[in-house]
């Protein structure tokens, strides 16, 4: 048992450290882009381009259909290449024709959608260019399922974590040096998803049995009564994502889009690492389910929403306390009227954070259809609180909406894994440096107000003194696990290092 475990967090930590490394490249590669186009072009054609880009990844998500959840969750089912050839060409035959539809219509109704849905006639060819880029946004998505279900983590990486940013922010830089501006930019969105699209038909091509001479075993009834369901419940996480942008378009303006669109990549930063391991989490998962080893599931759940907690505080407790200071030392002082607004979906993105891969768990013991319906609810909510806050306190509104959709989805999520299976992320071990980490900061972060300090100064002396004081709770009274102690001993194998000094230092505070 022992023996299976290790080899399981191997695997995730192997996966999601190559993840981790991927994403981060990725979003400081879109942070710098976004950077460069809200301080070039200014909070009116930064929100119009975010408005665009948004309907992409809106449209992109639907014509997927959840398909790519199903070739996730089927491919590490099967052996024989007969049966994973009809999953991936079933795929394709669902996705490929819906995504070449919605392409073409949103490129015809441009026009109609910029001047009647947003009152910005101006920004239609904006979405003109972008409606170009959804068939290939689509097949990026559907091969990023596929590298999952094969549980790989490098080409994903080399896809959607390397080849599509580089080029994003490369073609983003190069059209505003020309003053292309807003239309310059959505070329160069739409340029890097070809990009990124060519990268994945050679995957397919070169990596799996797609173009395997074997006689496929087509599935394309089992894969969307999989994925209806997810489907649906893409739609409403679109609802509950994408929304209160469109909403703010709409009920406000492409000023405040612009605005709002600073504050909440900065807050969607705390999800990287939950992201990393959902992508290796719901196959390893899927499998320990269908071999009926629920301790292993419930350890492994456990360990890992332990895992991302510690490594998330610190950045929630530096977008919570100090948002203006972070939007005015990155995208500019335009931005800072959307502090408060960072702050609170901040609160958000964390809460959703730290109960770990609640909804990846559901999927993989096939509650596919369960989370459907905590979609829609949590969706209609966010629906009619985006409806009623927004027209009276704009993106702050939209924040609050946002937050509200994630702790009521969580919540749910919560209670029925705890349903369903008799398993939840609560353990000592997690509560304990909770509280003492944040008691720690509160303390530190009221004495650098109460001192005659300037808030930069003030910002980095509590992070100064905080990092050590957390390292030390962390130990204390998080624990060094068997599995942290396995990890370091990777840690130590692969580099060649010897940290056994570290390990002395961790016994003697957890004894």
């Amino acid at each position: 048992m022992a023996s299976d475990q290790d080899n399981i967090f191997k695997a995730i930590l192997t996966s999601s450290g190559i993840l981790v490394f991927g994403l981060a490249f990725q979003m400081g590669l879109g942070f710098l882009g976004r950077l460069v186009i809200a301080r070039f072009l200014g909070k009116v054609n930064y929100g119009s381009v975010s408005l665009g880009y948004t309907l992409l990844v809106t449209a992109s998500i639907f014509v997927v259909v959840g398909v790519d959840k199903g070739v996730g969750r089927y491919l590490p089912r099967y052996d024989d290449q007969g049966r994973r050839r009809g999953v991936l060409l079933s795929a394709i035959q669902v996705v490929v024709p819906m995504a070449a539809v919605i392409g073409v219509l949103n490129f015809i109704l441009a026009d109609f959608i910029a001047s009647f849905v947003f009152n910005e006639p101006e920004i239609a060819p904006v979405f003109r260019i972008f409606g170009i880029a959804i068939p290939f946004a689509a097949f990026v998505r559907l091969t990023i399922g596929s590298i999952q279900g094969m549980k790989e983590a490098l080409p994903r990486v080399y896809i959607e974590n390397i080849a599509l940013p580089l080029t994003r922010f490369s073609l983003i830089a190069l059209a505003i040096v020309l003053g292309f501006e807003s239309v310059g930019v959505a070329w160069a969105y739409t340029g890097a998803y070809i990009v990124a699209a060519t990268f994945s038909l050679i995957y397919l091509w070169k990596k799996t049995p797609l173009l395997d001479k074997s006689a496929p075993v087509f599935m394309r009834k089992e894969l969307l009564l999989f994925s209806a369901p997810l489907m649906i419940s893409a739609t409403m996480n679109i609802i509950l994502s994408n929304l209160d942008i469109f909403m703010l378009g709409i009920l406000s303006s492409p000023g405040d889009v612009g605005v709002y669109n600073v504050a909440y990549p900065l807050a969607e930063m705390l999800t990287v690492l939950l992201t990393a391991f959902n992508f290796v989490f719901m196959p390893i998962m899927s499998e320990l389910h269908s071999s009926n080893k629920y301790g292993e599931l419930e350890r492994t759940y456990q360990v890992v929403s332990k895992w991302i907690f510690v490594f998330t505080l610190p950045l929630f407790i530096v977008l919570a306390f100090y948002p203006k200071i972070v939007i005015s030392y990155t995208f500019g002082s335009e931005y800072t009227g959307g502090a408060l607004a960072l702050t609170v979906l901040t609160i958000g993105f964390f809460t959703h954070t730290i109960v770990g891969p609640t909804g990846n768990t559901l999927m993989a013991v096939g509650e596919s259809r369960l989370i459907m319906y905590d979609n829609i609810s949590v969706a209609v909510v966010n629906a009619i609180l985006n409806l009623i806050l927004i027209p009276r306190y704009s993106f702050l509104g939209a924040a609050v909406a946002t937050t509200i959709g994630y702790l009521l989805m969580n919540g749910l999520y919560l209670h029925q894994l705890q349903q369903k299976i008799g398993i939840h992320p609560i353990r000592p071990e997690l509560i304990r440096p909770a509280i003492a980490s944040l008691g720690s900061w509160t303390a530190l972060y009221l004495i650098g107000k109460a001192l005659p300090l300037a808030d930069y100064l003030a910002f980095i002396t509590s992070v100064l003194l905080f990092i050590p004081i957390y390292g030390t709770i962390i130990i204390r009274y998080g624990g060094i696990e068997r599995e942290e102690m396995m990890m370091m001993q990777s840690v130590e194998d692969r580099l060649g290092i010897d940290l056994n000094p570290v390990k002395d230092v961790a016994r003697r505070f957890t004894e």
